[in-house]
C-alpha cells in the first residue's frame, strides 16, 4: 500500500481524494490519496517524504505551486513554462515537477472559446500563470490579467472581452462571485476554475445571461487523470474518475 498526497492549505473542500481513490479501486490497487494541509514552512519535510518513500507521489495546490517549483530536482516542459508545479513524481530518487493543469486548461478553453478575441483573467497565482499559457496555446489574440489592485478596471475591460476566466478562489464554498451579474452578457463566455459548489454563482449568472459557461470540475478531472498516469504509468480510468466527481460534487458538475 502506498500513499499519494495533496499538498496545500485550507483544502478540506478538495474533491481530489474522491476522484483518485475511486481510480485506485478501479485499478485494483491498495493505494490511498489523502489531503496534507500544511504551511509553507513544512514543505521541505513533505517533499522529503516523497523523495524517500513514505509517500509515492503528490499533487500541489494553493498556495504551494510556486514554492514547490523551487524544491523539486527537475521540471517537465509544462511546469518550466508556467513556473509552477501541481504534480510531483519520483523517478530514480529524484523529484520531478509536472504541470498537468496546463493541458487540462487548454482543453477547457478550446471547448468553450477557442481563438478568443480578448480574454480577461482574474487572479495572479500559479493557476493564473497556467491560464495565461493555456489561452496562448488556445489561440487567444489578446489577454488581460487583472490583479486585486486593479479590480476597479473590470467593467471597462469586460466591455470588449469575449472570454472571462476566474482564476481566484472567490466563490469556493460560498455564493460569492468576483463579477457582478450585470456585467455578464450573451457573448462573454465564462470559465470559472472554482468547482465547489458546482456550478458556482458566477457560472449560474453567466448562463442566466445566455452565455456559455463552465466551472472547474472538468479541469480537475483533466489534471487528475494526467497526474495518475504520470505516477503509475498506466492508463487512467477516466470515466470512473468522472463519475466519482459527479457523486462528490453533484450531477450538475461540469465534468
Amino acid at each position: 500500500m502506498g500513499r499519494f498526497v495533496l499538498l496545500g492549505q485550507h483544502i478540506g473542500y478538495s474533491a481530489s481524494p474522491a476522484m483518485q481513490n475511486a481510480a485506485f479501486a478501479a485499478l485494483g490497487l491498495p493505494h490511498r490519496y489523502e489531503l496534507a494541509d500544511i504551511p509553507v514552512v513544512d514543505l521541505p519535510t513533505a517533499l522529503a517524504a516523497l523523495r524517500h518513500g513514505e509517500d509515492l507521489g503528490g499533487n500541489v495546490t494553493t498556495p504551494h505551486k510556486l514554492a514547490v517549483a523551487e524544491l523539486v530536482d527537475e521540471m517537465d516542459d509544462g511546469a518550466a513554462r508556467v513556473g509552477a508545479v501541481n504534480t510531483v513524481v519520483r523517478r530514480d530518487g529524484a523529484l520531478v515537477g509536472l504541470n498537468t493543469d496546463l493541458p487540462a486548461m487548454v482543453d477547457a478553453v478550446m471547448a468553450l472559446r477557442p481563438n478568443a478575441r480578448h480574454a480577461v483573467v482574474l487572479g495572479g497565482g500559479g493557476a493564473g500563470r497556467a491560464v495565461l499559457l493555456a489561452l496562448e496555446d488556445a489561440g487567444a489574440r489578446r489577454v488581460t490579467r487583472v490583479s486585486r489592485d486593479d479590480w476597479s478596471d473590470i467593467p471597462q475591460l469586460l466591455a470588449d472581452a469575449d472570454l472571462l476566466v476566474n482564476a481566484t478562489p472567490i466563490g469556493t464554498g460560498s455564493h460569492e462571485t468576483p463579477v457582478p451579474a450585470e456585467l455578464l452578457r450573451r457573448d462573454l463566455a465564462v470559465l470559472d476554475l472554482v468547482y465547489r459548489p458546482s456550478p458556482t454563482r458566477l457560472v449560474l449568472d453567466a448562463r442566466a445571461a445566455g452565455a456559455p459557461a463552465r466551472g472547474g470540475a472538468g479541469i480537475l478531472l483533466g489534471q487528475g487523470w494526467r497526474s495518475l498516469e504520470a505516477w503509475l504509468g498506466v492508463p487512467a480510468p477516466i470515466e470512473v474518475m468522472r463519475q466519482a466527481l459527479r457523486i462528490e460534487l453533484g450531477e450538475s458538475a461540469d465534468v
